[in-house]
């Protein structure tokens, strides 16, 4: 997908699950949201959902899967995630550079813990843009590691009043 299908696909995505309750419902947010993406983009586009909360598009530029509480099925088993891990989303998508496969979700870890994990599961990849930032009794680290294959991103942030760790990841192969 292009930028552009993926910025419509996303706003799509959100319209389609403020909208769709219900079997009709669902069918004439799907259908709405088809005709949005393609006045933006002006390609064909056909949505999908499931009715558990998740969203597919296709477009000529390739696809796009959003959810909502699960790991996506093409999430690489090399690359774990914390036990405590509670997924908010998870989402695929053709991106310009390759497949992305992306988590967000909330962890007992805090940040530092989370990017040293990272550091050590991929001590053969070249790290770049790794940051640690603290400030207002918060803490925000991000990183991203790059081979000949794929790319990994990481964005932790424990600014949540809960104490948590907000966990953004994730995972391009490239091509």
């Amino acid at each position: 997908m292009n930028r552009t299908s993926s910025i419509a696909a996303a706003t799509a995505a959100a319209v389609l699950f403020l909208s769709s309750c219900g079997a009709a419902a669902e069918k004439a947010g799907e259908k709405a949201t088809e005709k949005l993406i393609e006045e933006q983009t002006g390609g064909s586009v056909d949505v999908n959902t499931d009715g558990d909360g998740s969203v597919e598009i296709k477009t000529e530029d390739g696809s796009a899967t959003f959810g909502t509480g699960e790991v996506p099925e093409e999430w690489p088993e090399f690359l774990t995630l914390p036990d405590d891990l509670e997924i908010q989303s998870g989402s695929t998508m053709d991106a310009s550079d390759g497949r992305l496969v992306s988590i967000v979700g909330v962890t007992n870890e805090s940040p530092e813990d989370i990017l040293d994990r990272y550091k050590e599961a991929l001590t053969d990849w070249e790290i770049s843009g790794e940051t640690t930032s603290t400030g207002g009794g918060s803490t925000l680290t991000g990183a991203q590691w790059d081979n000949s294959e794929a790319r990994v991103t990481l964005a932790a942030s424990d600014a949540q009043d809960d104490g948590k760790t907000f966990l953004t990841l994730g995972h391009t192969t490239l091509g």
